[in-house]
């Protein structure tokens, strides 16, 4: 038996010790439904820059700095690569010169021999090779010089902004600068060409010149290693430090991320895409899937109740009859309107800075048809994140 002064402490400090440990239990079961990520995620992205958009909506998950100008480092060869495929396709053949070197990153190339676009192409991509990236570009805008300004012309017609381009293959030049947010809208451009798209998911390939015969390796080392891990392009200077540009997809739905500035973009880029994944925003289409798959259930059951009418008068058993009629005829009119509209139009959501001309410059359409299509009286009434039909 306890001592009374004994006893007399317990029953003062049980109920206070219960009532602690409950509401330290209440506390970690909080902390557990928090994601830790959630948490942490600003202190375990180092980049100076970085944007995280959900491809589907439109929806920025994450953003540090997107209008912050800095240097691009070798990102800037989406840019080449896609004014390279818009203007002269992938097809056909680079004759070498002795203009066309560069260091560090080459193949490197011998003037006087000829090289197919597409192997400059994979290896401008995959080795990022600077001599590459010179050689397309002379090919492309007949000098460095024009091909510059076709850099900066199309950088405006994609909505950038607050973006120089000195240089087709992003080594350091001052003057030369982009943003998250900029190189969001060339990464965008540049995934959506599916032969570019493909080139920069490639592991390896096999690149034979008069120099060498060599296998070229991606330089994302998330390729393969990271679930989901899709096209990208990576960058690094001295002066710029790490730079990224990159999707991911899981259970159809794909982030698009874009980092500069950055002394880790492997760890930044994980915990980035890991966030990414546990907050992605609604899913548009689901509602609208939902609702066109039950809408016809409740039709379908209404027409049983028209025989609990006549139920009384027994001839109830040859009215169900021709109820499987009714049900086989909506599923024939609803097939047709599900193939027909999908193809027909693609949607575009509307990003900040982007105006109906340089969405009608990506999409290859005319600024009235879009005018049209979407019953817009004025265009100055365009908001980010508003949705557009885009006519074929």
């Amino acid at each position: 038996m306890l001592h009374p002064l004994k006893q007399a402490f317990w029953e003062l400090c049980l109920p206070v010790l219960i009532l602690g440990m409950m509401t330290g239990a209440t506390a970690m079961a909080a902390g557990r439904d928090t994601h830790p990520l959630e948490r942490d995620i600003n202190s375990l992205v180092r980049a100076k820059s970085a944007l995280l958009v959900d491809e589907k909506t439109g929806e920025v998950i994450f953003a540090r700095n997107a209008g912050k100008e800095l240097p691009p480092a070798s990102t800037v060869k989406m840019l080449t690569a896609l004014l390279v495929y818009e203007t002269k396709g992938l097809g056909g053949t680079v004759l070498i010169t002795s203009d066309d070197k560069a260091e560090p990153s080459n193949v490197p190339l011998i003037p006087g021999e000829t090289v197919a676009v597409r192997d400059l192409v994979y290896s401008l991509l995959l080795g990022s090779d600077n001599d590459s990236a010179i050689a397309l570009a002379r090919y492309t805008g007949g000098n460095v010089t024009n091909f510059i300004n076709m850099m900066n012309n199309r950088a405006i017609r994609l909505g950038c902004r607050n973006s120089n381009f000195k240089t087709p293959n992003g080594l350091p030049t001052p003057g030369q600068y982009t943003t998250s947010e900029d190189l969001m809208k060339i990464f965008e451009a540049f995934v959506r060409v599916p032969e570019l798209r493909r080139i920069a998911s490639t592991k390896t390939y096999f690149l034979k010149t008069a120099a060498r015969s060599q296998t070229l390796k991606n330089h994302n080392k998330l390729l393969g290693v990271y679930s989901g891990m899709g096209p990208a392009k990576t960058g690094w200077t001295y002066t710029s430090r790490h730079t990224y540009a990159a999707a991911a997809t899981r259970n159809g739905r794909e982030l698009h991320l874009t980092i500069l500035d950055t002394p880790n973009k492997w760890a930044d880029a994980t915990a980035l895409f890991d966030y990414g994944f546990a907050h992605l925003p609604a899913d548009p289409t689901v509602p609208a899937t939902t609702t066109a798959v039950t809408a016809p259930t409740p039709a379908t059951l209404a027409a049983p109740a028209v025989p609990t009418a006549p139920a009384a008068v027994t001839p109830a058993v040859t009215a169900p009859a021709p109820a499987p009629a009714p049900a086989v005829a909506p599923t024939v009119p609803a097939a047709a309107p599900a193939e027909t509209p999908r193809p027909a139009n693609q949607t575009h959501v509307i990003r900040r800075g982007e105006t109906l001309s340089s969405i009608a410059q990506v999409y290859d359409c005319s600024v009235s048809k879009l005018t049209r299509v979407n019953q817009i009286s004025d265009p100055r009434t365009l908001q980010p994140g508003q949705k557009l039909i885009i006519p074929n």
